[in-house]
C-alpha cells in the first residue's frame, strides 16, 4: 500500500512542521521525485509519522502556527519583521551583530576577573524542563520563575558572592531529533555565573529541589595566573583574542548557548529550527509583535560595570600608545634651535616681523601666521581623523566618533 507524498507532507504539516523538513526527510530515504511512497512499517524511519500514542493525551501545541487565511503565520510575520527592520536599518537582538557584541562583553567579564582575582569560579547552570502541551512561548517563559530566581539570591548571599558576582541567564532552543517529532522543538536554560570567590557545586543543591526543572551544576575553580585560552578558540586564530588577554571556557560555553552566531545576518538565515524558536519567541506569549517578546538574555549582578571597565582600559591604553607614538614624530620632526631662532640679520628677524604687524609670542608666531609653531599643542580624538601609528589596535565593537581623552600613564 502506498501514500501520495503531498498526503504525507500534509499530514506532516498539520502536526507543525515545516514542508522543507518533511521535503529533506524524504530525499534522505530516496523519494524526493516520487510522486507516492510505501506505507512503512511502524520503527522505521517514517513510521514515526504514523506511530500511534501509548495513551491518550491532549494535542500538543504545534511548533509552527498554520499560516491563516490573511497571510499570517508565527514564521512568516516573523520574516516580514525581520525583513521590515533590515530595510529600515533598525538593530534587534535576533541578529548576528548583537550576538557577537553578547559574546565579545562575555569574554571581558572574564578577562577582567581573570586581572583582579588570584582566586576565582566559574558556574555552568544548566536548566530543562518537559514542554507538556505549552506553546514554545510559555514554556520558555516557565524556566526562571520566581522560585528559581529567590533560590539562587539566597545561595549567592548565603555564600557572600552575591554583591561581587557577574553573570547572565540565557534561553536557548534544543535542536530536534533527524526524524521530527510534534513536541521535539523545545527551549532550554542557562545561568552563567562569574564568582570572586572559592565555591563549591554542592551550594546550589537547593535549585534541584524546583519541582518538574532537570537541574546540572558545573563548576570550576581557577588561579588567574593559570587561565589559558582553550584550544578551540586559537585554533581559530583570532589576533583580537590573543592581545586581549586569555579566557576560561565559560564564554565559550555561552557563545555555544546564542543561537544567532550561526547566521549571517538575522534569524532569517539560521537553521529552521532556530528560525521557528526565534519566531515563537519573538511572538510571545500574547500573540503580538508590538511587544518585546521573551526575554532571551537577562544580566546578572555586575556583568555591565565590569565589562565596560574593560572596554574603557582598552581604550586609554590605544589612545596612550597613539601619543606615544604621536610624540616620536613631532620629537623626530622637530626643527634644530638654529631653524627656530634666526639671525638678526635675517630679512625675516624679529624687527620685520613686527614692522609687518605680527605680534611676539614664546612659541613663535601669532594666531593669525599661517605657518603654526611646531610647539604648538595637540588634543588627541578618537574617530576619523586620527593619526596613524603603528602601535593602532583595533576594536571591532568600538563607535567612530568617541569623545576627546586626556591622557595619562596606564598600568
Amino acid at each position: 500500500m502506498s501514500t501520495p507524498t503531498e498526503e504525507v507532507v500534509a499530514q506532516a504539516e498539520a502536526n507543525g512542521y515545516v514542508e522543507r523538513e518533511v521535503r529533506a526527510i524524504l530525499a534522505e530515504e530516496g523519494y524526493a521525485s516520487t510522486e507516492s511512497i510505501p506505507v512503512p512499517p511502524q520503527g522505521d524511519a517514517f513510521g514515526e509519522l504514523w506511530r500511534l500514542p501509548q495513551e491518550r493525551e491532549s494535542a500538543p501545541e504545534p511548533t509552527s502556527e498554520p499560516v491563516r487565511a490573511n497571510g499570517g503565520g508565527t514564521l512568516r510575520r516573523f520574516k516580514e519583521w525581520c525583513e521590515e527592520r533590515a530595510e529600515s536599518d533598525k538593530t534587534h537582538s535576533y541578529t548576528r551583530r548583537k550576538a557577537n557584541r553578547r559574546y565579545a562583553r562575555g569574554k571581558d567579564v572574564d578577562r577582567h576577573f581573570v586581572r583582579e582575582y588570584y582566586k576565582f569560579s566559574t558556574v555552568l547552570i544548566t536548566y530543562c524542563r518537559q514542554r507538556d502541551g505549552k506553546s514554545l512561548a510559555e514554556h520558555a517563559e516557565s524556566f526562571y520563575s520566581q522560585q528559581v530566581t529567590q533560590k539562587r539570591r539566597r545561595i549567592l548571599k548565603r555564600e557572600g558572592v552575591y554583591e561581587g558576582m557577574a553573570g547572565v541567564s540565557v534561553l536557548a532552543p534544543k535542536s530536534p531529533d533527524r526524524v521530527p517529532s510534534p513536541n521535539a522543538l523545545t527551549t532550554h536554560a542557562h545561568d552563567f555565573l562569574w564568582l570572586p570567590s572559592h565555591v563549591s557545586s554542592e551550594a546550589f543543591a537547593p535549585l534541584r529541589e524546583v519541582e518538574g526543572l532537570d537541574v546540572h551544576v558545573s563548576v570550576e575553580h581557577h588561579r588567574s595566573a593559570e587561565v589559558e585560552t582553550p584550544d578551540s578558540v586559537k585554533a581559530r586564530g583570532s589576533g583580537t583574542d590573543s592581545r586581549r588577554g586569555d579566557t576560561t571556557s565559560l564564554p565559550q560555553e555561552l557563545a555555544a548557548n546564542l543561537p544567532m552566531l550561526t547566521c549571517r545576518f538575522d534569524a532569517r538565515g539560521a537553521p529552521v529550527y532556530v528560525e521557528e524558536w526565534s519566531a515563537h519567541l519573538r511572538e510571545g506569549t500574547d500573540g503580538s509583535f508590538s511587544t518585546q517578546g521573551v526575554r532571551r538574555f537577562r544580566k546578572l549582578g555586575t556583568f555591565d560595570e565590569r565589562a565596560d571597565s574593560m572596554k574603557i582600559r582598552r581604550k586609554v591604553r590605544r589612545a596612550h600608545l597613539k601619543a606615544q607614538a604621536l610624540a616620536q614624530r613631532l620629537e623626530y620632526l622637530t626643527p634644530s634651535p638654529s631653524q627656530n631662532h634666526p639671525s638678526p640679520d635675517s630679512p625675516n628677524s624679529d624687527d620685520s616681523t613686527e614692522e609687518e604687524g605680527g605680534s611676539h609670542s614664546p612659541e613663535g608666531k601669532g594666531a593669525g601666521d599661517t605657518n603654526p609653531s611646531t610647539e604648538s599643542r595637540f588634543t588627541f580624538t578618537e574617530g576619523n581623523d586620527r593619526v596613524p601609528s603603528p602601535f593602532d589596535f583595533t576594536d571591532e565593537t568600538d563607535d567612530s566618533n568617541e569623545s576627546r581623552f586626556t591622557f595619562c600613564e596606564y598600568e
